[in-house]
């Protein structure tokens, strides 16, 4: 998840800040600080920017926004079955060898996956 990705930077960069502050002589507290909050505010850029970068990839998990002829299938997740980035089409598996055709219209959240509105549904067999 997003969150866990952003901590796992987060301790990355301040280990780095850490040896940085070790082996460089002359270092005062103040400067360990300055390296911890940059470390934090890489952090937290990185939480702000990475779901507008990220595009989906095939595999990931999507919440459903049904609009029109596919009311009962708001709220429901599905599987990407292709790549697409924000506007384009992105075609899914619903389960029970349906699949549809949606356009993503939002990035994941902190805690919420990426939102498509579907266009159509058919059913494989």
């Amino acid at each position: 998840m997003l969150i866990t990705k952003a901590a796992q930077l987060f301790i990355g960069l301040l280990a780095v800040s850490l040896i940085y502050f070790a082996v460089t002589p002359g270092q005062s507290l103040f400067d360990l600080f300055k390296y911890v909050a940059l470390s934090a505010g890489v952090s937290l850029l990185f939480l702000l920017l990475y779901p507008r970068v990220k595009q989906i990839r095939k595999g990931d998990q999507v919440l459903i926004m049904g609009a029109g002829p596919f009311p009962s299938l708001l709220g429901f997740t599905a599987t990407a079955l292709s790549d697409a980035s924000m506007g384009e089409e992105l075609r899914v598996k619903l389960g029970k060898g349906r699949e549809a055709v949606g356009v993503v219209e939002s990035y994941e959240g902190l805690f919420s996956p990426p939102r498509i509105k579907l266009i159509y549904e058919e059913v494989s067999k």
